[in-house]
């Protein structure tokens, strides 16, 4: 027999060994305390369990005594749970299904099914505390993400699961808005402004963190009473269950108009935030402020009752001070704080540079809890070093906007949290749970909350096995390999600047060169996706007596929609390829293959319910207000997000997942829509026509079909057919090239390095050779154009290499390589580039801070290189540039001929500076051709030698014509489509009388993903 109830003594052992002291069993019961009560814990069980396993679990209050513990053990036949805490005896019952009845409960799924009528007892006590003191849940975007019009059914289930995972603390937004409504109309507004003002429930989140505000649309009094209703059910049930309700507090944000209402007060613009208008601040330091702030713990108290923990982010994400200094604002903050609710504790969300040092250095750091959500995201981090005399939780945010993919930086997880937590004077006191949508990713969310219930680290492998046996609730060889394979892939990413997994691209708004569908996600895989891919083979084949748990069907479901996803990343390159050749045959081929596996991923995804998009639309209707206003603002957020604006700024697709419905609706038919009018093209000899795709997704979101609501299909059949789907249309040989030199002069020789790579999970590659070629006018000559390598296993490399002479002259300074890799799995082309000019000629010097290589011919210039960005104080650009040319009256012309899809934000044109040599030149600007945003001006707004202003011309694409040109101290950029007609894209002011540097600039601004590209200019004028 493959599986047992009892997990392998190997397996188990490695995880309870360092989890757990075991003991023998107790002679006699512990000390019973009834100062609490413990039956919102049985009733907890009796939701989760069913009322007869709950009665077989006897329950026992310890006596408080400053920790958090519990005991598992068995008494007269029973089993029995004691705790001196409520949390810590949920934690205490979860402990004893994951260890003893080897069974497992989820936000997604459990195996309760396999648990016998008679419970099983254990063989020793289990006695564990608590590791850290706070164990916090739900990011402030989870309502919006996770689901804003979910009922008191789908919130009780939610807390039941976090108690049951020893969470002690949980962020509750829901009902805030009641409060700012009860707050501002005691100064001067009325129901109807103020509910204008106020977002619809989908994008509330983002209001409270002071980004946005009145969008898309105005909630009804009827829905503000609603929400404040449920608001207050979740609070008291927290508290039911010795959970601290972490509530929104008071920080400054206002509606329009405020100080003219008010005249004591000062308000501070915010500007913009991605595409919207931001709220205004209220100056804490003004005399309005503690009356408003009074006025919101007033509301906040009468609504929800007072508690010890207020959530608030000063200037989130952007916000800006102004004239007001940041470290007495924060203090005014927390006095109003303190006035309301003496000893209440400000908790922070880690984020980006919140919470800021100005503001920890005026506060009382004893009244201050973070919470990290960068805790796993970066390499060096050290959050004793950055937050010292503060507690903070140690926090991840696994997914962003909802995405679906599976993974998580456990391994960073393992090795941080218990080296943090061990170092001298260590802070860290906690563990967050912040992921942007929960109800998604049950591995990440039992590791992270795990944590927290353990004495020591463990080996990740041997947690991935026992994780195996108790989500399915019985050992199993096939459990365990797929497993251990996710373990080692998905769920050990390394902190290389993200916390999420890459996205497939089916969900990507339609580019034969996208690589990622929100751009603030990895645009590359982040593990190995053929090793990943292991796990669906041994999933299907686990025992069928475990595969009737829903833990095991969403899993499934999971694995196989990952692998498929996964796929799309490298078919995509197939499809470009095909479409660059002009080979329209294979272009339709491929298209179709696409289509299709597009269709078998919404009928897997229709298996489940909570990966179906009829529940989340209905849910929406079945508020009070206008219901398609609901509905409306349901559709946007998972698609267009938010305006225009916002759209172009990035908010496109962000919050994009595999849902049924939504990608037979949305994401199918804009690719079919797509992949037609490319194959039109192909066939007419034409371009293809250009798509409105804001447009696309607004109609979508005011379209009104009714989707299912209940699960259909067998998931183990059709994630068998996408298993023979794959085999049947295995991925072809992949090459990845690159030459050395990169700049090649008459009459020398270049290597040209290609590794070879079968990146198909289930097919050896055979009959494996590489074909080199060159343009024809490009002066170079190969030794040995073909060469055979060895056969390919799956997941295997292997690298050739060929010799180039450069033997005659060159027609253009830029010569394209291409690598064509043939096996018995396909073909594919890469290539690589190849510089031809000579080095460049003076007065012109050259800067780089991206690994930049320049070229020169004439008045062509080149410019490959790479780096993660050109903005704020990240500086990684390569520049062909003059010293101090740029004086009053003169004016700077180039021509952008080519530019290379690096990133979204990558940019190519012209580059300003006091020092363009050093790291921080002030009258600091650049005006440049991106890929998506058009031309764009962006500058140092205070000459401190940061960018911190962007202003857009859309719509350009190369060839563009761009322009600097200084009047006195005023820098003016401009952008030509045709070199003749020059529209202003902005200006700004430049350090008196100090003439600049300037020249021709490049940056990749591939967001970290390493990517490099190239591109060339025309000329570079000055007059």
């Amino acid at each position: 027999m493959r599986f047992s109830l009892r997990a392998s003594v190997s397996v188990v052992a490695a995880i309870v060994t360092a989890a757990t002291a075991l003991a023998a069993p107790a002679a006699a019961d512990p000390p019973r305390h009834d100062a609490w009560d413990t039956r919102a814990v049985h009733k907890v069980l009796e939701r989760l369990l069913g009322d007869h396993r709950a009665d077989r679990i006897d329950l026992r209050a310890l006596a408080p005594d400053g920790t958090e513990r519990f005991v598992v053990g068995a008494a007269r036949g029973r089993v029995q749970v004691s705790a001196t805490t409520s949390s810590a005896l949920l934690a205490g019952v979860n402990a004893y299904l994951d260890r003893v009845a080897r069974v497992d409960v989820s936000w997604n799924g459990d195996s309760l099914d396999r648990l016998p009528r008679r419970l099983p007892l254990p063989d020793n006590e289990i006695r564990q505390d608590a590791s850290v003191a706070a164990r916090f849940a739900l990011n402030d975007t989870d309502d919006g993400y996770t689901g804003a019009y979910r009922d008191w059914k789908a919130w009780e289930h939610e807390i039941d699961v976090l108690a049951l995972h020893g969470v002690n603390q949980v962020f509750v937004p829901v009902g805030a808005e009641a409060v700012y409504l009860d707050a501002f109309r005691q100064f001067g507004y009325s129901d109807e402004e103020l509910l204008r003002w106020i977002p619809q429930p989908t994008h509330q989140p983002w209001w409270l963190l002071q980004n946005m505000s009145g969008f898309p649309s105005a909630v009804s009094a009827d829905l503000v009473a609603e929400r404040a209703e449920l608001g207050a059910r979740i609070v008291k049930r927290l508290r039911e269950l010795g959970i601290t309700p972490v509530l929104p507090g008071y920080f400054g944000t206002v509606p329009p108009g405020f100080a003219v209402k008010v005249p004591d007060a000062r308000t501070v613009p915010q500007g913009r935030w991605v595409g919207f208008d931001r709220p205004d601040w209220l100056d804490p330091t003004s005399p309005a402020f503690a009356r408003v702030a009074a006025a919101f713990y007033d509301s906040s108290q009468r609504r929800f009752g007072a508690s010890t923990h207020y959530k608030m982010d000063l200037l989130h994400e952007g916000g800006t001070p102004g004239p007001v200094p940041v470290g007495p604002a924060s203090k005014a903050v927390q006095d109003a704080l303190e006035a309301a609710h003496p000893g209440a504790i400000w908790v922070f969300l880690g984020w980006q540079n919140n919470p800021r040092p100005d503001t920890l250095a005026a506060i009382d750091r004893s009244r201050v809890f973070i919470v990290d959500g960068l805790s796993d995201r970066y390499a060096g981090t050290d959050r004793n070093r950055d937050w010292p005399d503060t507690s903070w939780a140690f926090g991840s945010i696994w997914n962003y906007g909802g995405h679906t993919s599976m993974g998580a930086n456990t391994g960073v997880w393992e090795d941080r949290f218990w080296r943090w937590r061990a170092q001298p004077g260590a802070t860290l006191d906690g563990i967050a749970v912040l992921p942007e949508a929960s109800d998604q990713n049950p591995a990440a969310f039992d590791y992270l909350t795990g944590l927290a219930w353990r004495d020591g680290p463990v080996q990740p492998g041997d947690w991935y096995a026992d994780w195996a046996a108790r989500r399915y609730g019985g050992d199993d060889d096939a459990a365990v390999t797929a497993w251990r394979a996710m373990g080692a892939t998905a769920y050990a990413m390394a902190p290389d600047g993200f916390t999420q997994p890459q996205s497939g691209l089916f969900t990507a708004q339609p580019s034969l060169t996208t690589d990622t569908p929100s751009i603030w996600s990895p645009r590359k895989m982040r593990y190995d996706a053929t090793a990943f891919a292991a796990a669906l083979p041994a999933m299907l084949d686990v025992d069928r007596r475990l595969r009737g748990t829903s833990a095991y069907r969403y899993d499934l479901a999971d694995v196989a929609r990952q692998v498929l996803s996964n796929r799309s990343r490298t078919l995509l390159p197939q499809l470009k390829a095909a479409y660059d050749a002009k080979d329209a045959t294979e272009f339709d081929r491929l298209s179709g293959l696409w289509l299709d596996y597009m269709g078998l991923l919404d009928e897997l995804a229709a298996t489940n319910r909570q990966t179906m998009l009829g529940p989340w639309l209905a849910d929406a209707r079945e508020w009070p207000g206008d219901a398609e206003a609901l509905e409306t603002s349901a559709r946007l957020l998972l698609t267009v997000w938010g305006t225009r604006d916002g759209f172009n700024a990035g908010l496109a697709d962000y919050a994009n997942r595999e849902w049924a419905g939504l990608i037979s609706g949305y994401y199918l038919p804009r690719w079919r829509s797509y992949l037609g009018e490319l194959s039109a093209s192909l066939t007419e000899n034409r371009p293809p026509a250009t798509v409105d795709w804001y447009t696309v997704g607004t109609d979508w979101a005011a379209s009104r079909e009714r989707l299912p609501m209940r699960p259909r299909g067998d998931v183990h059949a059709i994630a068998s057919r996408i298993l023979d789907a794959l085999r049947a249309d295995p991925e072809p040989v992949t090459s990845t090239a690159t030459v050395t030199p990169k700049q090649l002069p008459d009459g020398g020789t270049a290597t040209v390095t290609a590794t070879l790579r079968n990146s198909d999970p289930y097919a050896a590659a055979t009959g494996v050779t590489a074909t080199l070629t060159v343009p024809d006018d490009s002066g170079l000559t190969i030794r040995q154009p073909t060469v055979t390598a060895p056969d390919l296993p799956s997941g295997k490399s292997t690298t050739v290499t060929f010799t180039v002479d450069a033997t005659g002259g060159a027609a253009t300074l830029l010569a394209r390589l291409t690598v064509t890799a043939s096996a018995s799995t396909g073909t594919s082309v890469s290539s690589v580039r190849l510089l031809r000019g000579g080095p460049v000629q003076g007065p012109n010097v050259t800067r780089t801070t991206n690994s930049s290589v320049f070229g020169q011919s004439g008045d062509r210039f080149f410019i490959e290189g790479g780096g993660n960005d050109l903005w704020g104080t990240t500086k990684q650009f390569g520049a062909i540039y003059r010293d101090g040319v740029l004086t009053d009256g003169v004016t700077l012309t180039t021509r952008v001929v080519s530019q290379d899809r690096t990133g979204p934000w990558a940019r190519a044109g012209l580059i300003i500076g006091t020092d363009l040599s050093g790291s921080n030149s002030r009258g600091f600007a650049n005006i440049g051709l991106t890929p998506d945003n058009g031309c764009v001006f962006s500058h140092d707004s205070n000459n401190d030698g940061t960018t911190d202003r962007n202003l857009k011309v859309p719509g350009l694409s190369a060839p563009l014509w761009v322009r600097l040109s200084r009047t006195g101290d005023t820098v003016t950029g401009s952008c030509s489509a045709d070199g003749l007609t020059w529209t202003v894209a902005g200006s700004f002011t430049v350090p008196a009388g100090v003439p600049l540097d300037a020249g021709l600039f490049m940056t990749a601004a591939n967001g970290g993903n390493g990517a490099r590209g190239v591109v060339e200019f025309a000329g570079f004028a000055v007059s």
